[in-house]
């Protein structure tokens, strides 16, 4: 029987590359992913066209349902 895993010079440099080639997509793909992860500061101001910012403040008198 022939030894499938027996690979010319040639053959073994493309073997190299692939493997490498994917090691470092791997890596690449892990600190893009940890990138990810980390928490961004987020704004203090809201921006103008949101929901927040329309509504009206509520008066206490209004949700008040005791009898004055």
């Amino acid at each position: 029987m022939k030894n499938i895993f027996t690979l010319t010079e040639r053959e073994q440099r493309v073997v190299i590359v692939i493997v490498m080639a994917l090691l470092v997509a791997t890596i690449a793909k892990h600190y893009r992913d940890a990138a990810l992860d980390t928490p961004r500061p987020t704004p203090a101001l809201t921006p103008a066209g949101s929901p927040l910012s329309a509504a009206p403040p509520k008066n206490e008198a209004e949700t008040d349902n005791s009898p004055p």
